[in-house]
């Protein structure tokens, strides 16, 4: 297994450069609010001064996309990235990241939904641990928590208390300590027999989804099950799961728990299986150091991690 390799801290005055892996930018009002406030928190933004040209649902083309996330870790000014939205397009252009650049630079990548695909690859390939966290234009509607939890995770400081208090323990299991992996459920299921899918054996598995029916989710669960995704991880966690059209709050309840119940189902093994986690398609999104060594204690409903080794300057 590679070892993980942990981005440097940043501090206040460092430069994060925003990245567009994925979709097209809609909404200037909302790219500019999240520019303020990473500003608002002490931080240097650097982007293309024409923005991004776009062409029908994405940023630009694909090779413009991979060669702006190999001249963002080619720049010694920035220190961290951060994508600027999902939607969809990290799996077309993913084959045009220069791993050499990734190794001898390593940067945390900040964002959800699906540039997960492209977080998780570079932990397979590299080690690189990222941050499963707000994207640009989602900043203007995170919660007070959501942001704070941001800052606190690009600056080093992974709190295991950030992680507490809100999680359903679905099965108790025993308490597991493995690498954290995962992200946006759709988005994961397209690597599914691809060469850029990647090992969930022994590891903390975390996915989240939005605007999926439950029979939707079932079908993907399942298609992993088929697949063996499922049969050896070290445990589950299922982050936020919403549908618009479930307004009353029997129908958000009832609505999880046909999921819950099917995870249940098809992870039959004593492993600790959590639900309503608090991060992914919700403003109480709170960032996960993906391809940290993390630790479920269902004693406590805490999620903590183990940190960089001594002298990397982590502060747990």
């Amino acid at each position: 297994m590679i070892a993980p390799l942990f981005p440097p801290q940043l501090k206040k005055g460092d430069t994060i450069g925003i990245i567009a892996p994925a979709g097209r930018l809609h909404d200037t009002n909302r790219f500019i609010g999240g520019v303020k406030i990473l500003r608002e928190m002490g931080f240097e933004v650097k982007f293309p001064r024409e923005f991004w040209p776009g062409k029908e649902y994405f940023a630009d083309t694909d090779e413009n996309r991979g060669q702006e996330i190999n001249r963002l870790f080619r720049d010694q000014e920035v220190k961290a990235l951060i994508a600027l939205r999902g939607g969809y397009g990290c799996i077309r252009m993913i084959d045009k990241i220069d791993l050499s650049l990734v190794r001898c630079n390593p940067k945390p990548i900040v964002g959800f939904s699906d540039i997960t695909i492209l977080q998780n690859y570079l932990y397979a390939t590299t080690g690189l641990v990222s941050l499963h966290g707000p994207v640009v234009a989602s900043l203007g509607g995170a919660d007070r928590d959501a942001l704070e939890c941001l800052y606190l995770c690009l600056t080093g400081k992974w709190s295991h208390a950030e992680y507490a208090g809100e999680i359903e323990v679905l099965k108790k299991g025993p308490k597991v300590t493995a690498p954290l992996v995962g992200g946006n459920l759709a988005s994961l299921l397209t690597l599914l027999g691809t060469a850029y899918d990647f090992s969930w054996d022994n590891k903390i598995i975390f996915l989240e989804d939005t605007e999926e029916p439950a029979y939707r989710v079932d079908r993907m669960l399942t298609q992993l099950k088929l697949a063996g995704k499922l049969d050896n991880i070290a445990g589950l966690i299922l982050g936020d799961f919403s549908l618009a059209q479930c307004t009353q709050h029997s129908e958000k309840t009832g609505y999880l728990q046909n999921i819950w119940a099917r995870a249940l189902e098809l992870c039959d093994r004593r492993i600790p299986i959590w639900g309503n986690f608090p991060s992914g398609h919700c403003s109480h999104n709170l960032t996960l150091p993906l391809g940290a060594v993390a630790e479920m204690n269902p004693e406590k409903s805490m999620l903590s991690f183990q940190l960089a080794s001594a002298g990397r300057g982590y502060d747990v």
